[in-house]
């Protein structure tokens, strides 16, 4: 069964048609004609039928995309090679994007062929010189050491770049909007610590000489007075923050370290990660020398018999082993230019993406890969403190997109909920649901679009329901008007428009007491009093139209308009 008010969409221009022509035939006959005839009424009338009745927390949100991923931050300062998509096309997770020119990885590739060739000739050489007795134990320590030194050299590198890292760009940022016009702080030194985070920074009136002190949270807990035009310990690795003369009791800062504000933060982290990545590389790889050396002068140590030459074959069959591990690196990083898409979704945004043009990686780039946006949605809301009680994650919410006129609702599941208020005012917690969209489903869902939320607190499936406007209440008992005898001409615009016309303003119905399950906002639950096949008055053009009352189920037995039956009302 539809819902409620999907049937009153398609009534309402028939309701008012009928109501103009109506007012119109009165007005005429009233002063042109001199007499005064009773106006037509009209009832909506639907069948009563099993569905599913829920009720729950009512309010609105928004739709959102479930993941976006700017495809930015693949770009890479290569030739553009091949562009797959444009703006709107649907991709399936797999598919490749863009290419990048791998005229440089090939060349890595066939370095590494090179290599495993002189790995190849070396372990035959090795072989060949199995039955040799000559010893080479000066020359293997003196490696040993080269190697050990340049592990030493490489984590001292490893250490210098972090730190360079950290280090980069340091600013105060404004902590909240009253600090976001006044002169910045200035941060001075070279931090030491390993950790990365923030440090926040809060100024208060205090009895120092210059009147104010700073508490310090985040990376570290610490707290110093201001001196006016002198720079004070920022924490205790070795930051310094000098404050501007116009420093006020609340203001608010923060640094960040490293500080991922700055605009050249992700070229900085990017060669941090490459810097790291190739001195580990250059680490491991001196770890494994070391372990083959150590091993072969223990054995020159030992004995220089023919019966330990099998352990220089081990060395060159190690070292084979290495170049075709860097040769299916090396695969790797051809396979890495071309842009595959994590998951199914939209690109939308590109900018200026043509083969053979070039990317920076620069902020100030034209060139602009778009964002991928996912084909599962979510819906926003937010909710009281009373109301975000009631709910948990996995909880079913009803979505109904308001920009699909009549279309059923939707189901979502809620995957998140906010423990923080989105503001300082009266408190409203942020909810997230996951929108489940069957495969037929045509409605195409945008970020943005609005929805009306029910968050399912109550729900029964299979029940006899009725809309909400069925229902009225006597004394506090709730009834229903059921539907009795109907004329010829009534059966037709019954099953023509889902109508039935009254001149006199009365129906042929009769109340019928029920009992009331489940109240939702469209739906109610009758538990008793009614049964499926049954014909209800959900609403009529005049309020106060007259009806037949009885004191018991069933129509009444007297004949007269207000219709009759044996008991079809009664509850089942």
């Amino acid at each position: 069964m539809k819902p409620f008010r999907t049937y009153m969409k398609r009534y309402r221009v028939l309701i008012a048609c009928v109501l103009i022509v109506a007012l119109v035939a009165f007005v005429y006959k009233t002063f042109f004609a001199g007499e005064v005839v009773a106006t037509d009424t009209f009832a909506v009338v639907e069948t009563v039928a099993k569905g599913t009745v829920s009720s729950g927390i009512q309010t609105s949100g928004t739709i959102v995309a479930a993941q976006k991923l700017d495809l930015d931050v693949y770009k890479q300062a290569r030739r553009i090679e091949a562009v797959n998509v444009t703006n709107a096309t649907r991709v399936e997770a797999g598919t490749v994007l863009f290419s990048f020119d791998k005229s440089g990885a090939y060349v890595e590739v066939k370095s590494s062929q090179v290599q495993i060739a002189e790995a190849e000739l070396a372990l035959s050489t090795e072989k060949a010189k199995y039955g040799d007795a000559n010893t080479k134990l000066r020359t293997l320590q003196n490696t040993l050491v080269t190697l050990q030194t340049d592990i030493v050299q490489a984590e001292k590198d490893i250490v210098q770049a972090k730190r360079d890292f950290l280090n980069a760009s340091k600013t105060a940022e404004p902590g909240d909007s009253d600090t976001a016009d006044k002169t910045r702080p200035t941060i001075s030194g070279l931090y030491a610590g390993e950790s990365q985070g923030a440090y926040t920074v809060e100024v208060y009136s205090s009895a120092a000489d210059s009147g104010y002190s700073y508490k310090v949270t985040g990376l570290e807990s610490d707290g110093e007075t201001i001196i006016a035009g002198i720079s004070t310990p920022l924490g205790t690795k070795g930051l310094k923050i000098l404050f501007p003369s116009d420093t006020k009791h609340g203001d608010t800062w923060k640094i960040s370290i490293p500080n991922i504000t700055a605009s050249e933060y992700i070229v900085n982290k990017e060669d941090y990660d490459t810097k790291v990545r190739e001195l580990s590389d250059t680490i491991a790889s001196k770890k494994i020398e070391i372990a083959n050396t150590q091993i072969e002068i223990k054995n020159e140590s030992q004995t220089d018999t023919s019966s330990y030459r099998n352990l220089d074959i081990a060395k060159a069959e190690a070292s084979l082993s290495e170049a075709r591990q860097k040769q299916s690196e090396n695969y790797d990083v051809v396979q890495e230019q071309d842009i595959v898409a994590p998951f199914r979704g939209t690109v939308e945004g590109l900018e200026n993406v043509v083969v053979g043009a070039t990317p920076t990686g620069d902020t100030n780039d034209s060139i602009s890969l778009g964002t991928l946006i996912s084909d599962e949605f979510l819906v926003n809301f937010s909710l009281s403190a009373v109301d975000v009680a009631k709910v948990t994650v996995g909880q079913k919410v009803l979505v109904t997109v308001t920009s699909f006129a009549g279309a059923l609702p939707l189901e979502a599941s809620i995957t998140e909920v906010s423990s923080l208020p989105e503001s300082e005012g009266v408190a409203q917690y942020e909810v997230q649901a996951l929108i489940t969209q069957d495969a037929s489903s045509t409605m195409k869902l945008r970020e943005g679009l609005l929805a009306e939320i029910e968050v399912v607190q109550n729900e029964v499936p299979d029940v006899i329901r009725v809309p909400v406007s069925a229902l009225s209440y006597v004394n506090g008992q709730a009834r229903v008007m059921v539907v009795g005898d109907l004329t010829q001409e009534q059966n037709n615009e019954l099953a023509t428009m889902g109508v039935i016309k009254s001149v006199a303003g009365t129906f042929p119905s009769y109340a019928v007491d029920v009992e009331v399950g489940v109240m939702g906002t469209y739906y109610a639950e009758i538990t008793n009093g009614l049964t499926e096949g049954m014909q209800i008055i959900v609403t009529n053009t005049e309020a106060d139209s007259e009806v037949i009352e009885q004191d018991s189920f069933g129509p009444p037995d007297r004949g007269e308009d207000s219709g009759g039956g044996d008991g079809a009302g009664r509850g089942q």
